[in-house]
C-alpha cells in the first residue's frame, strides 16, 4: 500500500530516568529544513521553522546543528555526525527536527532531499533518506531516549502517486527508549499554517518555550493546541517505548509538604453526610492483574480484608478548590475532575479535607516523607489492589474495562474525548456505581511500584521501598490499552501532568 506526504517534522530526544537531573544531561540537536526544491514544489515554512527551532532548543541548553535546504548526502552525513555525538554518553538528551517534503511508499517512509530527481517509487532507496534508516542509527547510539516528531504531510509532491491517500504511515520498528509523535494521525494530513511555521510546528515551538513541563505534558499541551486551532481537523498521535520521566528544559523543583500542624477537628458529620459521593466496597477475594501478556500484571489471588468506601467520581476541580483554596487544572470546569496534581498534592488535600470535615487524618506528612496512619478515618488514596478490587466490581466483573467490554461505554479516551476531560459521571458506572475508573485522567494509588508476584497476598500496600507511585486507569489522552481495568503505569511523587488525577478513599 501506498501512502503520500508534503512535509514533516522530525525531532529525537534523549533522557536518563526520572531520579537523574536534566541539568546534569549533555544535550545536542540536529535541525533540517527543507523548503527550495528544485524538481517538486517548494515550501515556504520549513526553513522558518528549523530557524525557529534552533533558537528554541538553544535556549534549552542544546547543542544545535543547523542544516537547510539540504541534499541527501548532507543529510545523511549529519545525522551520522549527531550519531557519534550522542554515543559519547549514555544518558544524553538529542533532539533532531526535520521540515520539508516526505513521503510514504511500499511501507516506508522517505525524507526528501532538495535536489532529489524521484521520477518514480522505485527510485526512493535511492534519492531519498529512509525515516526508518535514521531511528535506526540512532537507536545504535546507545544513549538513553530517542523522540521522534513526524509533522506530515501537506500534500503529494509528486505526479506518480497511485493510491490518492497522503500521510505517513506508523513506523514499523520504533527505537527502544522512544517517543514517536506525529503532528497528525497516520495516514491523514497536516496544515500547513498561515504564517510563519506550520501549525504543528507553531504549537510545539510555544509549548516547548513553557518553563517545568514534562515532555509528555508538552506534547499532550501541544496536541491539544493542535486540535483547538484546526476545530479538530487535525490530530496529532503520540506511540511509547519510554517509561520514564523526562524533561526538556530545566525540572521543576519539588515542592515537599511542609510538616503540618493540624487543628482541632471539627465536629463530626452524621453517616449519611460523612459518606455523601462514596460507595461502600465489601470485604473479599479477586484476581489481580491480567493475562493479556503485560509483564507486570502477573494474575494473582488477593484478599481485601476490610470493607472501605471509595468515591463515586474522580476529585473535582470544585472539591479541591473548597480544600486547597486554587485550581492547577490544565483544562477548567468545576465538575470537571482535578488534575496537574502530584501524588505529593494529593495527600496533602486528603489530610486537608479530613481536619475540614472532623476526621483523623491518614497520614503523618514531614516533607516529601509520606506515613500512612492506617487506623484512621480520614480521606486518603486506595492501595492498588483496593483500586483494582473497586474498578472490577468487588471482584464480580471480569470486563476488559471497568464496567464494560466496550470501552466507549465507560471510558473518555483518545478516539472520544476530544483531547480534552470531561464532567465526571458523564459516562456509565460500573456494577458497584463508581464512575471514570477508565480513562478521564489516570488517578493515584498509594503503593511504590513494583511487580507482582504470583502467590496469594492479603492487603497489599505495595513495594516497601523505592521512588515511584503507581498511577491506574487510563486517561482521555489513552488508547485502550491503557484504559484496561488492570492496566498499571507509574510515575514520580513530584509528578504533575493534565492527564492525571485521583479519587479518595476512606474506612
Amino acid at each position: 500500500m501506498k501512502r503520500f506526504c508534503v512535509w514533516l517534522g522530525v525531532w529525537m530526544a534523549a533522557a536518563l530516568a526520572c531520579a537523574v537531573s536534566v541539568g546534569a544531561q549533555e544535550k545536542y540537536a540536529l535541525v533540517i529544513g527543507n523548503g527550495a526544491y528544485t524538481t517538486v514544489s517548494k515550501l515556504k515554512n520549513p526553513v522558518n521553522d528549523a530557524n525557529d527551532m534552533k533558537g528554541a532548543l538553544e535556549g534549552l541548553g542544546f547543542q544545535v546543528a543547523l542544516l537547510t535546504n539540504a541534499g541527501r548526502v548532507d543529510m545523511e552525513d549529519a545525522v551520522e555526525r549527531f550519531k557519534r555525538k550522542l554515543e559519547g554518553s549514555s544518558g544524553a538528551y538529542g533532539f533532531l527536527f526535520y521540515a520539508g517534503h516526505g513521503v510514504q511508499s511500499n511501507g516506508e517512509n522517505y525524507l526528501i532531499p532538495v535536489d532529489a530527481d524521484i521520477r518514480s517509487e522505485a527510485y526512493l532507496p535511492d534519492r531519498a533518506v529512509s525515516v526508518q534508516a535514521v531511528l535506526n542509527e540512532l537507536n545504535a547510539a546507545g544513549n538513553a531516549l530517542n523522540v521522534i516528531v513526524l509533522d506530515a504531510c501537506r500534500d503529494n509532491p509528486f505526479s506518480w502517486n497511485r493510491s490518492g491517500t497522503r500521510g505517513l504511515r506508523a513506523v514499523g520498528s520504533q527505537p527502544a527508549d522512544s517517543i514517536l509523535v506525529y503532528a497528525t494521525s497516520a495516514g491523514s494530513t497536516a496544515a500547513d499554517g498561515e504564517g510563519r511555521n506550520g501549525l504543528f510546528t507553531e504549537q510545539l515551538l510555544k509549548n516547548l518555550k513553557t518553563p517545568g513541563l514534562e515532555v509528555y505534558d508538552m506534547f499532550r499541551r501541544t496536541s491539544g493546541d493542535v486540535i483547538a486551532a484546526s476545530e479538530g481537523e487535525q490530530r496529532p498521535a503520540l506511540y511509547s517505548q519510554f517509561f520514564g520521566t523526562a524533561y526538556l528544559g530545566t525540572e521543576p523543583a519539588a515542592q515537599p509538604v511542609a510538616q503540618q500542624t493540624l487543628p482541632v477537628p471539627a465536629p463530626q458529620q452524621s453517616q449519611a453526610a460523612a459518606y455523601a459521593g462514596m460507595v461502600l466496597v465489601p470485604a473479599g477475594t479477586f484476581t489481580m492483574g491480567s493475562n493479556g501478556g503485560e509483564s507486570d500484571e502477573t494474575p494473582h489471588r488477593v484478599t481485601i480484608s476490610k470493607a472501605f468506601y471509595i468515591g463515586k467520581y474522580e476529585v473535582t476541580q470544585k472539591e479541591w478548590r473548597d480544600v486547597m483554596g486554587s485550581n492547577p487544572s490544565y483544562f477548567k470546569g468545576d465538575n470537571l475532575p482535578v488534575e496537574n496534581v502530584s501524588w505529593l498534592d494529593a495527600v496533602e488535600y486528603c489530610n486537608k479535607r479530613s481536619v475540614k470535615e472532623g476526621l483523623s487524618p491518614a497520614y503523618t506528612i514531614s516533607g516529601s516523607d509520606v506515613t500512612w496512619n492506617r487506623g484512621a478515618n480520614g480521606y486518603r488514596l486506595p492501595t492498588e489492589a483496593e483500586w483494582e478490587y473497586a474498578a472490577k466490581g468487588g471482584g464480580s466483573d471480569a470486563y476488559e474495562y471497568v464496567g464494560s467490554n466496550d470501552a466507549g461505554n465507560v471510558a473518555w479516551y483518545k478516539d472520544n474525548s476530544g483531547w480534552s476531560t470531561h464532567p465526571v459521571g458523564t459516562k456509565a458506572a460500573n456494577s458497584l456505581g463508581i464512575h471514570d475508573m477508565s480513562g478521564n485522567v489516570d488517578e493515584w494509588c498509594w503503593d511504590r511500584y513494583s511487580s507482582y508476584g504470583s502467590a496469594a497476598v492479603t492487603d497489599p500496600m505495595g513495594a516497601a521501598s523505592g521512588s515511584n507511585r503507581v498511577r491506574r486507569g487510563g486517561s482521555w489522552f489513552d488508547d485502550t490499552r491503557y484504559v484496561r481495568s488492570a492496566y498499571r503505569d507509574v510515575d514520580s511523587p513530584t509528578s504533575r501532568s493534565s492527564d492525571l488525577g485521583f479519587r479518595v478513599a476512606r474506612l
